[in-house]
């Protein structure tokens, strides 16, 4: 038996995250499931379609046991920054072991855990051969991933040449399997795998005691657009539920998921990343100092500047600034920061506290709040359900006031849709099971 983590969004929460509780649970004898939550601000850059607190009860309904909420500057960062954050959350909560959903090499005689280990711990030392490629590549005017998987290409297919990192379990070009770059290009050209390398990364840079455990995916593709099959993308139904055809996904959302975010949809709860478009519009116009803001360069602000005036939606700007050396997700996670005014500095504290300045329970069953009191005596973070219970704790203010700060934005985007009160976080009532 052992305590199973998870890193997530649930944007929304359906079967295939329930797959992969279930896989915890069953496949791993679980006998306490954590999940480590993102924000209301996505990892990809842009809004979660409905508030945290909903995608919280939707895992805790579905077998989870405790969920604890991810700070929004590590929830909207990149992915290492994401990733590492999620799995400190995950070591502090007591978790042994981490299982993520990936969607493999595609090669089924690779030993696609091996070799995910081998890329982590390449990224984590860079090697010159390694770093010499990143940066040929990057010089070259490609962005930040396709210079990566290049440089990782290279650098596996040299070694293996000269034997210097080779493994009779990873079979590179041997008895008709595939070559070095098909097997990289796979492994590294999803954002599935590349969180699973980016966990594997945090683990053995802090050097944690957990066992990764990678499931592969089932059903279609991070972000396929079809329904085929018994599991489907969040994205493919992100878009059907902006189309309002929820009986094209029914089946694949849980009964309780379906029914909260049927309710949010009929009550104009539900958020898209254009919903942003405005609040996004006036932060753009009211500054000029784009890159004091966290992973905005100078290439990037420039370009935000010249191509203001032509402005019209969150989206549509972001295609419109995308290039060959900006990805649009980049893009996306930059503007988030420029809107929340999350700087460099804050990134900073957010590493001072080894990615864990708080423990912010948003939802536990029975068994996940018995796990609270073995929490606490072991994790140094203060603890809390609700911030109604924060006079007597010590919080790094700063990241505290940055998670209020993009709650009650997000609360403001529902209110002026839905028209609705909504409580905030002084009146949230705690849910459990």
């Amino acid at each position: 038996m052992a305590r199973v983590g998870i890193v997530a969004e649930f944007n929304p929460f359906h079967t295939g995250h329930k797959y992969i509780i279930d896989y915890a649970k069953n496949e791993l004898q679980a006998d306490s499931v954590v999940i480590a939550l993102g924000n209301e601000f996505t990892q990809r850059g842009g809004v979660a379609i409905i508030d945290r607190y909903t995608r919280a009860k939707c895992a805790i309904d579905a077998g989870a046991d405790l969920v604890v909420g991810m700070p929004v500057i590590a929830s909207c960062a990149s992915a290492e920054i994401f990733a590492e954050c999620g799995v400190c959350l995950l070591h502090a909560c007591g978790c042994e072991k981490i299982v993520c959903g990936y969607e493999g090499s595609g090669y089924s005689d690779c030993n696609d855990n091996l070799l995910i280990r081998k890329i982590a711990e390449i990224l984590i030392e860079e090697p010159s051969a390694y770093k010499n490629a990143l940066q040929k590549s990057l010089n070259a005017g490609n962005n930040f991933p396709v210079a990566r998987e290049a440089a990782l290409t290279e650098y596996f297919s040299i070694s293996y040449k000269t034997n210097s990192v080779s493994d009779s379990n990873i079979p590179f070009g041997k008895n008709g399997t595939p070559s070095v770059r098909s097997i990289i290009k796979s492994l590294i050209s999803s954002p599935n795998n590349i969180l699973t390398i980016e966990y594997q990364k945090a683990i053995l840079k802090h050097g944690f005691d957990i066992e990764l455990i990678p499931v592969k995916r089932q059903g279609t593709a991070y972000n396929d657009s079809v329904s085929d099959g018994e599991y489907v993308s969040a994205s493919y139904i992100r878009r059907a539920i902006n189309d309002g055809d929820f009986s094209a996904i029914k089946k694949h959302l849980t009964p309780y998921s379906y029914q909260v975010l049927k309710d949010a949809y009929e009550k104009k709860l539900l958020l898209t990343d254009d919903d942003l478009s405005l609040p996004l519009h006036l932060s753009l116009l009211s500054h000029d100092s784009y890159h004091d803001y966290h992973d905005v360069s100078d290439d990037l602000a420039d370009r935000i500047r010249k191509l203001l005036p032509q402005y019209t939606s969150f989206e549509s700007f972001t295609r419109l600034v995308k290039n060959k050396s900006l990805t649009a997700s980049r893009i996306r996670r930059s503007m988030i920061h420029i809107l929340l005014r999350i700087t460099n500095n804050d990134l900073e504290s957010l590493r001072a506290s080894e990615f864990v300045p708080y423990l912010w329970i948003l939802s536990a069953s029975k068994n996940g709040f018995a796990l609270l009191g073995d929490i606490k005596a072991t994790s140094q973070a203060p603890l809390f359900m609700s911030i109604n219970e924060l006079k007597d704790k010590k919080l790094d203010e700063p990241l505290f006031h940055q998670d209020l700060k993009a709650l009650e934005l997000v609360r403001a985007l529902r209110i002026n849709k839905s028209r609705m009160l909504i409580p905030n976080e002084n009146l949230r009532k705690i849910y459990h099971l």
